[in-house]
């Protein structure tokens, strides 16, 4: 080859090297044995197959929670999301005070798309937001967390159909409205592509975080067309996976087209695992047939089924083609540092991570992770959903419940299933993370301090900005109408259970509002009285 053309092609590698384009793609609710490429036997995902082939498939990674929000919140952060108090998803106003959390991410938080505007990326959001919640009045803006472009769903501003002719033909254009869902991520992958080619050279970040696989899970008839023999609702499920790995493709395809491939870092996965599946046409969740691969547990857990979710990263030339790497324990809050390590750019004066770069790894160079991923779920605890707490330390696993005595300890790299309990085995080992879980704990703001949960009337310190607001009939009046579900100006026992964040003594509390003992809870009698 010419002298100068090598030189050419070695520059123009050092420059994508240099300053490459980031993509980072998240689906909602997408299980670790979703895709064909993890031995699915059924559900296709040839874009996926294809960023597996081209990239490396790294099978050990964690998200930071086993639901949204607070999942979003550590990669966009790089620290744990209990750090800024989120620990269940942002809801309404009421929802979020008796969580003791915020109503938003605060926007002064270190945030990764504040950071990559600062060094000079266009920078954008397009798909679900979820880091406020409940249509809550005062929300930021997205721009308020550093984007230049946004349209969104679950979240304030721009909806993904606005200035489309999807949002035409929507109703509601809400997600969990059936028609709307089967096209939500569609409209997201639009604006995507739009602002890829509007970028013009300019290196860019780019978030397109998809809709599938959450309730509602949906699809159209031409979606279900791959799947002629499969019973529902599996049908149904299998082809909103299908549809999502269509707008990965969509994004591969357009890098290609562009000539940027090799100079874009392409990183896909999932906030959580997968939903809780129910068995009866009708119910909520009838159509969330999702697979976690056999690991222990769903969404909502701290096993492994509720944070081992897939993670796939392309970039050709420097992240080696067709790898499994089934031991580098990265995590969701490693995305902030090793991303700016890939662009070479510095991180906020003062910043304190919870991740590490991971570039190394990234590299296809082994690389001992030297930071513990934490987790504190202070959901639910019933089934799969006992761990309160949880470490992890390179192979190793600690679970332990809201007591810490009971106590499960495992070996992820050997026993992904976590079938083998070697807590009894290695006390010495619980031990010692035990107590690391209760110093990590005691480096958290007061507000989600343990020793201070209790107390409701401690004013909760920064950065933990949390509403202290009391309950008002003006918060109750919009309570009552996202809790109003069927729109028809009053709430049955079950809508007002469903709306309630605490749900202990639901139908005894919605008996002192209905004064009439109709069973019908109007918004009058719902916002005059105190229960």
């Amino acid at each position: 080859m010419n002298r100068a053309l090598i030189l050419c092609a070695l520059a123009a590698l050092a420059s994508a090297e240099a300053s490459p384009n980031i993509v980072f793609i998240y689906a909602d609710d997408l299980g670790f044995g979703d895709l064909a490429c993890h031995g699915h036997p059924r559900i296709r995902t040839p874009s996926l197959d294809r960023l597996a082939r081209e990239g490396t498939d790294f099978q050990s990674f964690t998200v930071v929670s086993p639901v949204c929000s607070p999942s979003r919140t550590g990669i966009v952060t790089g620290q744990f999301p209990s750090r800024w108090g989120v620990h269940q998803h942002f809801a309404t106003h009421e929802q979020n005070v008796a969580r003791n959390m915020p109503d938003w991410l605060d926007p002064g938080a270190p945030l990764l798309p504040r950071v990559m505007k600062q060094a000079g990326y266009r920078t954008a959001h397009f798909g679900k937001w979820h880091l406020s919640g409940g249509a809550i009045d005062g929300a930021p803006l997205p721009p308020a967390y550093g984007y230049d472009a946004a349209a969104v769903w679950t979240g304030p501003g721009a909806h993904v159909f606005d200035g489309t002719d999807y949002g035409l033909k929507m109703g509601d254009a809400s997600a969990h409205d059936q028609h709307a869902a089967s096209w939500i991520s569609t409209a997201a992958t639009d604006h995507a592509l739009r602002f890829i080619r509007e970028s013009g050279g300019t290196p860019f970040y780019l978030n397109l975080w998809l809709h599938e696989t959450h309730h509602l899970v949906s699809a159209t008839e031409d979606d279900k067309k791959p799947y002629p023999d499969v019973p529902e609702p599996q049908r149904t499920y299998y082809a909103a996976v299908t549809r999502a790995d269509r707008q990965v493709g969509r994004v591969l395809a357009l890098l290609d087209e562009l000539g940027i491939a090799r100079s874009t870092l392409v990183m896909f996965s999932s906030d959580n695992g997968p939903e809780n599946s129910h068995s009866q046409p009708g119910q909520k969740f009838y159509f969330s047939q999702g697979s976690t691969g056999g690991l222990r547990g769903r969404k909502r857990s701290l096993l492994m089924g509720g944070v081992n979710v897939p993670f796939l990263v392309r970039w050709p030339g420097v992240v080696p083609e067709g790898r499994v790497d089934k031991e580098t324990a990265l995590a969701g809050v490693d995305v902030f540092p090793t991303v700016l390590a890939a662009c070479g750019v510095r991180p906020p004066e003062g910043y304190k991570g919870d991740g590490e770069d991971m570039l190394p790894a990234f590299k296809g160079e082994k690389q001992t992770r030297t930071k513990p991923v934490f987790w504190w779920w202070q959901g639910g605890h019933s089934g799969d959903d006992w761990p309160a707490f949880a470490m992890r330390d390179g192979r190793r696993v600690l679970i332990l419940d809201e007591t810490k005595e009971r106590a499960e300890l495992y070996d992820v790299i050997a026993d992904r299933t976590q079938s083998g309990n070697l807590a009894e085995a290695r006390p010495e080992v619980v031990k010692t993370m035990r107590e690391a879980i209760d110093a990590w704990l005691a480096t958290l703001p007061k507000a989600v301090n343990p020793a201070l949960q209790a107390k409701a009337a401690s004013k909760p310190s920064r950065p933990v900005a949390v509403r202290t607001t009391p309950v008002t009939a003006e918060t109750r009046r919009r309570a009552f109408k996202n809790w109003d579900k069927d729109k028809n100006g009053v709430l049955t026992l079950e809508e007002y259970r469903n709306g309630l964040a605490q749900k202990d003594n639901a139908e005894s509390r919605y008996r002192q509002f209905d004064k009439n003992k109709d069973g019908r809870l109007t918004q009058e009698e719902f916002t005059s009285q105190q229960p």
